[in-house]
């Protein structure tokens, strides 16, 4: 058992084998696009519970489809630090900000 909500929550989803900063770069840096793997699975979760958020550069998926940066949706829109940071709250894990190279990390 574990006292650190996150943690608990990332293991009941069957994620604890894929840390959020682990899963976060991959969605920055457009890798985790290129897989349709358990991991691609677990990134698309993560983005649909507000764990993590889109990048700040859009990428192409595997399919050779659009994936959007941040700043191509709306504000509450899935993948916008403004939805993410909402369903947090609702399950009190901490806020995310963006820090000045665009990636984001958890509110100290």
């Amino acid at each position: 058992m574990t006292d650190d909500p996150e943690l608990a929550r990332s293991l009941a989803d069957g994620r604890d084998h894929y840390p959020v900063p682990f899963l976060q770069n991959l969605i920055d840096n457009g890798e985790g696009w290129q897989s349709e793997s358990e991991l691609g699975q677990a990134i698309v979760k993560a983005l649909e519970d507000g764990t993590c958020v889109l990048g700040p550069v859009a990428h192409r998926d595997y399919h050779g489809g659009h994936v959007p940066a941040r700043s191509e949706v709306a504000a509450g829109a899935k993948g916008s630090l403004d939805y993410a940071n909402r369903l947090r709250a609702e399950r009190g894990a901490p806020q995310l900000v963006e820090n000045g190279d665009g990636t984001v990390s958890e509110a100290k």
